[in-house]
């Protein structure tokens, strides 16, 4: 829960608004090995070489319903990219709430 909706959670944007709360955790997966003392640097790297953003939880997170996992293949953030991802499946699930249009959804219907 803290890590979407605590002060200092990593995905609380992907949260921001729900009237529920979701429990979940994000992180990515190193694609290629970066050498020691060497920093990651997304745009150095071909796309298909960047790290993969996933992203687990439930919600609502005091009486779950739904269990979501989540990866984007180069995606790069667990928070930014995937959480978002599961909170439109959550929103759908327990709101009823399709997104007409979504980059990364596409457009869906009820």
């Amino acid at each position: 829960v803290g890590v979407m909706h605590g002060e200092r959670g990593t995905a609380r944007r992907a949260a921001y608004g729900a009237d529920y709360q979701i429990a979940g955790k994000t992180g990515t997966a190193q694609v290629v090995a970066i050498p020691q003392g060497e920093e990651y640097d997304s745009e150095a790297l071909e796309e298909r070489q960047r790290d993969h953003a996933l992203f687990v939880g439930f919600a609502p997170a005091d009486d779950p319903q739904i269990a979501v996992a989540v990866i984007v293949e180069n995606g790069e953030s667990g928070s930014g990219v995937a959480a978002p991802v599961a909170r439109k499946v959550f929103d759908a699930y327990l709101r009823g709430i399709y997104p007409l249009a979504d980059p990364v959804l596409g457009a869906r219907t009820p």
